[in-house]
């Protein structure tokens, strides 16, 4: 077996902010096997995301089955750790399927190979280092520097974002208030206190998938009928459209899910925009912005803190609902004041 032309598969298939998170894949396989084919098995939901990273050779989507199993991978790596990705990832015919030994869902009785980074869920390690170490078991070697590969993206077609960028005479906020989990929700009238608060010295823009507006739309009602100036984009952007819009704004502020991630990505690899995150039901130790984690606001001593549920168990969402939009507003300003690298795309 020749190293450097080695075929690897990735397989994760969903959610997007963990897609992101397992885009440091990439540069660690390649710095180890310059010359290897990277492919990609996602979901549908994720395939217009990683068609943006140049490095990967051909995306799959589960129903590719039968084409990925002609492709005789030397390693397949179910970054998921799901009966379904798992299960999959076995009938990829891999030569070697790589694994989380303490993955969920009987996954780990398909790999061949089982890494053991302690418990997934429970544990001050960052996911990014955990999902690499499944690459380090292959090469017994020292992880390389983490990069995310996205790319800067330097003009778009969508002539409203172009506008919004253009004609920035201020700094400009990127607020992301969507979720797909209500434990993660920061309540909607504190999303309102703070635009109100924060427009009259910042281009405020908000952002997110046209999904997030059935959860949101009293927040856009309430802006517009009070003439707060805002920018509205909520299902508005593609995928590259928002990586021009992070990679153009001054600070980006949300929850635990994509466009955070999405930011922290771009900080990671270019040094800018700020990053926010608001934390409760999951810990930012574990799958905070990258790099950023002491720009979450997080209370950390409740006891119930990052119970990892979708729904609140105890019906308050006090984790959320005791960070307030004073603090957060406290919180962008300090970050915007230690940003050297604001603006610089």
């Amino acid at each position: 077996m020749t190293y450097s032309k080695m075929k690897f598969l990735i397989v994760r298939l969903s959610s997007l902010g963990d897609i992101i998170h397992s885009l440091p894949l990439i540069n660690e396989i390649k710095n180890n096997f310059p010359d290897s084919q990277i492919d990609w098995l996602v979901g549908k939901d994720g395939y217009g995301l990683l068609s943006l990273i140049k490095e990967i050779n051909k995306i799959y989507l589960p129903q590719d089955i039968l084409l990925i199993q002609k492709q005789n991978y030397d390693y397949v790596i179910d970054v998921q750790g799901l009966f379904k990705s798992a299960f999959l990832s076995k009938l990829s015919f891999g030569k070697k399927i790589v694994g989380f030994k303490n993955s969920r869902e009987l996954s780990p009785l398909f790999y061949d190979l089982k890494i053991d980074v302690g418990n997934l869920f429970i544990t001050k390690k960052h996911i990014i280092h955990m999902n690499l170490e499944l690459i380090s078991s292959i090469t017994k070697k020292h992880l390389s520097k983490v990069k995310f590969l996205i790319p800067q993206i330097s003009n778009i077609e969508n002539k409203n974002i172009k506008e919004i960028i253009v004609k920035k005479n201020k700094k400009s906020l990127l607020f992301s208030p969507g979720t797909t989990w209500k434990s993660k929700m920061w309540p909607m009238d504190y999303w309102f206190n703070l635009v109100s608060k924060l427009s009259k010295d910042f281009q405020v823009i908000l952002c997110g998938a046209e999904g997030d507006l059935k959860y949101i739309s009293e927040l856009i009602i309430n802006l517009d009928s009070s003439s707060i100036d805002y920018k509205n984009l909520i299902g508005k952007s593609s995928f590259s459209e928002l990586i021009y819009l992070i990679q153009n704004v001054d600070l980006v502020l949300g929850m635990d899910s994509f466009a955070l991630h999405m930011a922290s990505a771009i900080k990671n690899d270019f040094g800018f925009p700020g990053v926010v995150g608001i934390y409760g039901p999951t810990s930012p130790l574990r799958t905070g912005p990258y790099n950023c984690i002491n720009n979450c606001l997080f209370l950390s001593e409740m006891e119930c803190i990052a119970c990892r549920k979708k729904e609140c168990p105890l019906m308050h969402n006090n984790c959320m609902k005791n960070i307030t939009p004073d603090e957060v507003a406290e919180m962008i300003h300090s970050t915007l004041k230690n940003n050297p690298y604001a603006n610089k795309i």
